[in-house]
């Protein structure tokens, strides 16, 4: 060996080894370069690195703030480094990072350590810096492969050079993943303990540091043992760490936690408002688009009262529930969920459906939406997208250009046989009853929903106006130019409907709908704030008319069950019911608010005998508009200028003379009003001191429509 040492090489040789080496080198370097620049290729641009933007949940709020659902690819909501607690921050630098202060983005020293680790043993153990798996998590995938780690160390180093500490610690604190869809440590403390991340006890801060390893393993929800486990190995390395003493981390260590899960209000389902949400979801995605909606954290302030909500979807369900019971139909919502239960859901959705639609009728704010019975069922909003025949629902917009061209409340029509040709066809149009009743007044024809003399208008005043006062009152779904559109022919929305009502009691105003009052971005941004939008759509002399004129259904006619079925207080309205009962309707209205409900089957199909507008929608209308009212308190209906009132003979509808023994105080437009004393009765026109009567005493045995 000595030899060997001694021996001299030649010149030639030693030139021709080193000349090796260089081009070797030479070689590396040049491989090592280019290799670098072909991974830098697939890396984010600088000027993503300056602007890195994790995706932040959008929140629904009602209108009284309560959460009403997050939209999300991530759920995840952003909070500063200051609003987390230093226990939180510590835990995790501890156990994850202990020199994430000293190091740019690579901790060699850790690196070196697990290097030898990872050949000397059977261990494994994870490298990364807190920089390097927020460089993963941002813009890199979780495999295992060399050029992985190299780009994931080349984007940390660049990352430590843009951001300080801090802010590399904030958004590695909101942007990691901790289990149950829970990104960051806000949604984490939400998911777990249902409380804000600035509220943790430091017991419960320490256990979800330890999660960051095996979110699901140590899930206190799942493995509440060994997240305990796990919290005490996090706890030694704080003391390690330098960030507790021994009997501060005892104490953490001996407190006891309580996990509880996050959601929504214990009180309601998973479903509450689903029907509302989506329509709230469709308009954010159509104005601001998927990205925004689901990825920017938009704060979404909606006009729905929750407990209006909660009233109507009880109401509906209590209703539609015992009619499917009492009418013994083959599918009923009860045997649907029991087959849909254990995997045998009908192709078809076969049982009772209904929809309810509440609106502000000064603002045009939806209060409460119910879409159908279930949104699992069935997504198509029954209150908004379904078109439905009106039947006699559409009747107030007859008896609204009646008034307008002339008729009065007292004046008299003939419920007699009537047969129209109408060019394609004869059409006879027939009463519920199947009985025709004579001469009546048009108040006594509207508020018993009366068919013929209301399908005999058509002879005065054909479409034209009709069509007219359609369009005012802000209905856009096509309907046919035939007679039978007097009697609800033709489809319509529950929605257009609860608007063309609610001008009846806004004094003739019409106000678009809304369901979203303001946006805000993420960082407070006012994005969209609504604007109440109105249009004076009728004569407030004439709105009220109408107004009175169905006060009169509430009282006595086809709505007066509203009365022993919770409502009590001031209000109007009309029923509704298409031939064979395949469509029930009732809206209704106070000074303050309106509301429809329809019932029905989703394909069109008969309910059965009796089953009418009084019958299958009233008493829901009723039971929901009853509690509200009842919180609301009596509020009347303001009369205008431009009504009179004139005593008048119930029979002839003229000015009642002492003769008369059937009368009443009727009101009228200004231009419109009797002109001439009862032509039935004798007797002279003056003060006329005898005794009121009702509508009632027309007929006592009309059917309900």
């Amino acid at each position: 060996m000595r030899r060997l040492f001694q021996m001299e090489i030649p010149r030639p040789v030693v030139r021709g080894i080193l000349w090796t080496v260089l081009v070797l080198f030479l070689a590396g370097m040049a491989g090592f370069f280019f290799g670098m620049r072909s991974l830098s290729r697939d890396l984010p641009s600088p000027a993503s690195l300056q602007a890195i933007d994790p995706a932040v949940k959008t929140v629904i709020f009602a209108a009284n703030g309560d959460t009403l659902r997050e939209l999300y690819t991530e759920n995840r909501t952003l909070v500063p480094l200051s609003r987390i607690p230093l226990s939180l921050q510590h835990a995790v630098i501890a156990v994850e990072d202990k020199r994430f202060y000293s190091h740019y983005g690579i901790d060699l020293r850790r690196l070196v350590g697990v290097i030898w680790i990872n050949l000397t043993s059977s261990s494994s153990p994870g490298a990364s810096t807190l920089t390097q798996q927020l460089a993963r998590n941002l813009f890199l995938t979780p495999e295992k492969l060399v050029t992985r780690k190299l780009k994931e160390m080349m984007l940390a180093v660049q990352i430590e050079q843009i951001y300080t500490k801090d802010e590399i610690l904030a958004m590695y604190l909101n942007q990691i993943y901790l289990g149950k869809g829970a990104y960051g440590v806000q949604a984490a403390s939400h998911t777990f303990f249902n409380k804000n991340v600035w509220d943790l006890a430091d017991a419960e801060a320490t256990m979800i540091a330890g999660m960051i390893q095996r979110p699901e393993t140590f899930s206190p929800l799942k493995h509440l043992d060994a997240a305990y486990r796990r919290r005490s190995i996090v706890l030694e390395t704080m003391i390690g760490a330098g960030y507790l003493t021994r009997p501060e981390a005892e104490t953490i260590g001996a407190a006891e936690v309580h996990p509880e899960r996050g959601g929504h209000r214990p009180d309601v389902s998973a479903g509450f408002a689903a029907y509302f949400v989506e329509e709230v979801r469709k308009e954010l995605e159509k104005d601001f688009g998927a990205t925004m909606l689901y990825k920017e954290g938009l704060r979404v302030y909606t006009t729905l009262v929750p407990q209006y909500q909660v009233w109507m979807e009880e109401a509906l369900e209590k209703h539609l529930t015992k009619e499917e019971t009492d009418r013994e139909y083959p599918m009923t919502r009860a045997m649907y969920d029991s087959l849909a239960a254990i995997d045998e859901t009908p192709e078809k959705l076969e049982y009772l459906q209904g929809a309810g639609l509440l609106q502000d009728v000064r603002t045009g704010a939806i209060l409460g939406m119910v879409g159908g019975r279930s949104f699992d069922d069935y997504k198509w909003n029954l209150a908004t997208q379904s078109t439905r025949q009106p039947g006699s629902i559409f009747k107030p917009i007859v008896y609204l250009t009646a008034l307008q061209q002339g008729y009065m409340a007292s004046s008299i029509l003939m419920d007699t046989p009537f047969v129209l040709d109408t060019g394609t066809s004869l059409w006879r149009p027939k009463n519920f009853s199947g009985r025709f009743q004579g001469p009546m007044t048009l108040r006594y024809a509207l508020s018993r929903s009366v068919n013929t003399p209301t399908a005999k208008l058509y002879l005065d005043f054909k479409l034209a106006p009709v069509l007219e006062n359609i369009e005012k009152l802000g209905f856009t779904t096509p309907l046919p130019r035939v007679p039978a559109l007097f009697l609800g022919a033709g489809e319509v929305t529950l929605r257009e409907v609860v608007a063309a009502y609610s001008t009846f009691a806004n004094h003739g105003v019409y106000t678009g709908q809304h369901l979203i009052t303001r946006v805000e971005g993420a960082d407070g941004e006012i994005l969209y704030e609504a604007r109440i939008l109105q249009r004076e759509a009728l004569d407030p002399a004439e709105s009220y008319m109408m107004t009175n004129l169905l006060q009169t259904t509430l009282q006595e006619g086809t709505g007066q069950g509203a009365r022993w079925r919770g409502f009590t207080k001031t209000g109007a309205g009309k029923t509704g019911t298409t031939n064979e009962s395949t469509n029930a309707w009732f809206c209704g209205f106070t000074p303050s608010f309106c509301g429809g409900v329809w019932v029905g089957f989703d394909q069109a199909l008969p309910m059965g005998s009796g089953a009418t507008g009084s019958r299958m929608a009233l008493p829901i209308w009723a039971d929901f508009m009853g509690k509200i009212t009842d919180q609301k308190g009596e509020e009347p209906f303001i009369r205008p200028p431009g009504i009179i009132e004139q005593t008048v003979c119930l029979a002839s509808g003229m000015l009642a003379t002492s003769g008369c023994d059937s009368v009443t105080t009727e009101i009228f437009l200004q231009d419109f009003f009797p002109q001439n004393i009862c032509d039935l009765h004798g007797g002279q026109l003056h003060d006329f001191q005898g005794v009121d009567k009702d509508f009632q005493t027309l007929d006592n045995d009309d059917s309900e429509f």
